[in-house]
């Protein structure tokens, strides 16, 4: 099948998930991407590993898979005179050149952008950022869990204020998958340029930058001019929507798209529809709450009057926006995202067969996609160097003295 990026070729120099991410979707999209690692190679694969203990392993590392499937995997001492030839000769056939080295690793490598741009002028040099390129925090390690969940506020203001407020605790890898998608749709487009130019182009993505922009809304509204706080208790969540306990103490949680049509409905439902025009209870000019505790207590009462499937079904009935509350255990058996293949099975070599999220790319010039296990550390070494001119003879030189694995 002749996919969108067949004929694209991506060296990537990633590690962790948010840059991998990136590689892994450009493989989806038929490119072909060869991953350089070191000799121990990508920490990322004894991370994976180190989740599930007693069960992932070299042979079966679901966690590092997800995020890697699809490169071939070539591992390279950058620090050697012959690993940098290699990696250059490499770059020299290469479209798109990926990382997620701090720049200041990439200078002291020679292998910034400036470094090579003249060199390489149909380059398109992406690299993943953390905090951005300038600034007191530019130089700084940086992870999802710091950079784009802790610096943006999320997990201090979006916790629920209450006698035994804690701020939330981070999930792992999401921030760097949103990182990943905006810069593999940057070096698409990128790609597309140089289709009409010949010209690279430099394109990056950072943690930071994204949890920003993504948390727009609460950025804006919680600016000190416009008076709106976090972190704020059940109250201040979205009223009258948001998270709700049944009677038999399943919880579920309320969309609101219209405060106004929402409240009309739900009164209408609790069998006191006047509520909805109860001036005491709502501003009708502005549908402000007038006594937002009052309020709250008033649906909540009324939430525990049923089930959770009984209130889901009068929901839905009333079109309704309502989710029961789920555990991140419960995707993997939900027929929703097996009816539209969001998930798959994966066997692995240990003959475990484990459930996966598959690939979000869909296009019909795609076709269907398959998660396979990702190849051992330096696996396609020899084949990747042969292509490029090497010799056997010159391959196994260079393993010898340490500058290839």
């Amino acid at each position: 099948m002749d996919k969108p990026l067949s004929g694209v070729k991506v060296v990537e120099l990633t590690t962790f998930v948010a840059a991998p991410s990136c590689g892994r979707l450009l493989a989806d999209l038929g490119a072909e991407v060869i991953k350089v690692e070191p000799p121990a190679g990508d920490m990322w694969r004894t991370s994976g590993k180190s989740y599930v203990p007693t069960r992932f392993c070299d042979e079966e590392n679901p966690v590092f898979d997800i995020y890697n499937t699809g490169k071939k995997m070539i591992s390279l001492n950058l620090k050697s005179a012959d690993g940098k030839e290699a990696f250059f000769k490499l770059l020299e056939t290469a479209d798109v050149f990926l990382t997620n080295n701090r720049p200041a690793a990439l200078h002291r490598l020679g292998i910034a952008y400036e470094d090579v741009c003249e060199r390489f002028p149909g380059l398109v040099y992406a690299i993943l950022l953390g905090y951005g390129e300038k600034g007191p925090d530019s130089h700084k390690p940086a992870f999802d869990t710091t950079a784009f969940w802790t610096k943006s506020g999320f997990l201090r203001d979006m916790a629920m204020l209450n006698n035994e407020y804690t701020p939330m605790s981070p999930p792992f890898g999401v921030g760097d998958t949103f990182c990943g998608y905006l810069l593999m749709g940057e070096i698409c487009a990128a790609l597309f340029r140089k289709l009409r130019t010949g010209k690279g182009d430099y394109v990056s993505s950072g943690l930071y930058h994204n949890a920003i922009f993504g948390m727009g809304t609460m950025n804006i509204i919680n600016q000190r001019p416009f008076g709106k706080t976090y972190p704020t208790d059940r109250v201040g969540h979205g009223l009258p929507g948001g998270v709700y306990q049944s009677g038999d103490g399943e919880w579920m949680y309320i969309g609101t798209n219209s405060r106004k049509i929402l409240i009309e409905k739900l009164t209408r439902i609790f069998g006191e529809p006047e509520k909805a025009l109860d001036p005491t209870f709502v501003d009708q000019q502005t549908v402000a709450i007038i006594d937002p505790p009052a309020f709250y207590e008033y649906f909540r009462a009324n939430f525990a009057k049923k089930t959770r499937a009984e209130w889901i079904e009068i929901l839905e009935g009333e079109d309704i926006p309502v989710m029961p509350m789920k555990g991140f255990a419960d995707v993997s058996e939900d027929p929703q995202a097996w009816a539209n293949d969001y998930l798959e099975h994966v066997e692995f070599a240990n003959g475990n067969v484990d459930v996966m999220p598959s690939s979000p790319i869909e296009m019909l010039s795609v076709g269907a996609l398959k998660t396979v296990p990702s190849h051992k550390v330096g696996e396609d070494t020899a084949d990747v160097l042969a292509a490029l001119g090497y010799t056997q003879a010159e391959i196994e030189k260079m393993r010898a003295e340490g500058s290839v694995k």
